[in-house]
């Protein structure tokens, strides 16, 4: 059974999301209910017997293929410096 659910949200965000409805085909309802149905289902924190490196390995893979010499530290300190220099331009 389903129920009606009143929510109050800026104007804007409530047109963006219905154009991003309406490219996937389907309503705003059903994408409200599916993003409640991901938070609830989402673990909220460690469990005291896990590890964080535990923890990470249960996260969803990437659908990204990353080569295997690909180097996150230095693309995340490249993507760094490139939006220092954004912000502050000479």
């Amino acid at each position: 059974m389903k129920n009606r659910l009143n929510l109050t949200v800026n104007n804007d965000l409530i047109q963006k999301m219905k154009k991003y409805a309406d490219l996937r085909q389907t309503s705003l309802s059903q994408i409200v209910e599916e993003h409640f149905e991901e938070l609830l289902n989402r673990p909220t924190r460690l469990h005291e017997d896990k590890s964080l490196l535990e923890y990470v390995k249960t996260l969803p893979k990437s659908k990204v293929d990353y080569p295997k010499d690909f180097d996150f530290n230095e693309e995340y300190y490249k993507a760094k410096n490139k939006e220092s220099n954004d912000q502050n331009p000479v």
